[in-house]
């Protein structure tokens, strides 16, 4: 679980280049080699950090000498990110962002039990989200007999806002599927409640979508 005060720990600084650029940005310097991220602007300055996982040097350069780069990553030191599939609950905060071959987010979140874990992935894989887009998000818990489920709100990709239906006694993840092991998406929360009514009856509701 990540909260929203986690996700407003690094909160970016207003440039003093007229906009030019914006911290956490990820640019080339001009006389340095490697690739830097912007830490903190100043009067005609922005202090940088060199975008590597270790070993990072700090330094003040000049406006002037900062070059943006062709493929600056979208995702930034910061963001509050989610893995861009459908089926995803968990969100992360971005501590960085480095190029391994590609560019990678160096990402974090709050195990059950209180732990960090600390993962890296993709930014290509990753969408920013807010925390206000995650408390909005549906999970409720169903139980029937010895059914027990829960009905979940994706809140990424074109499925954002629909709903599927797990079951602790359905196979493989838990969803409960219409059609083979095609995930069934509902439309709206009331249709994924007729859904649930279905697994447990054993009746296809005529609103669900595939």
């Amino acid at each position: 679980m990540v909260t929203s005060t986690q996700a407003m720990l690094w909160a970016p600084d207003a440039p003093s280049d007229g906009g030019m650029f914006s911290t956490g940005e990820i640019v080339e310097v001009e006389g340095r080699p490697g690739e830097w991220e912007l830490m903190k602007p100043g009067p005609g300055v922005w202090t940088v950090e060199s975008a590597r996982l270790e070993d990072r040097v700090s330094a003040k350069v000049s406006v002037s000498s900062l070059q943006r780069l062709a493929d600056t990553p979208h995702i930034r030191r910061g963001d509050l990110v989610m893995q861009r599939y459908p089926e995803q609950e968990r969100a992360a905060v971005v501590g960085a962002v480095v190029r391994l071959g590609q560019w990678v987010a160096v990402k974090s979140y709050t195990l059950p039990d209180g732990g960090v874990c600390q993962a890296l992935d993709s930014v290509d894989r990753l969408e920013v989200v807010t925390a206000e887009q995650l408390a909005a998000a549906i999970r409720l818990d169903v139980v029937h007999g010895t059914h027990v489920g829960r009905i979940v709100q994706a809140v990424v990709t074109a499925r954002a806002g629909q709903f599927r239906v797990v079951c602790r006694c359905a196979p493989g993840a838990g969803e409960i599927c219409r059609n083979g092991r095609k995930v069934t998406w509902c439309p709206s929360l009331d249709s994924a409640h007729q859904l649930w009514d279905w697994h447990v009856a054993g009746h296809v509701p005529v609103d669900s979508v595939a």
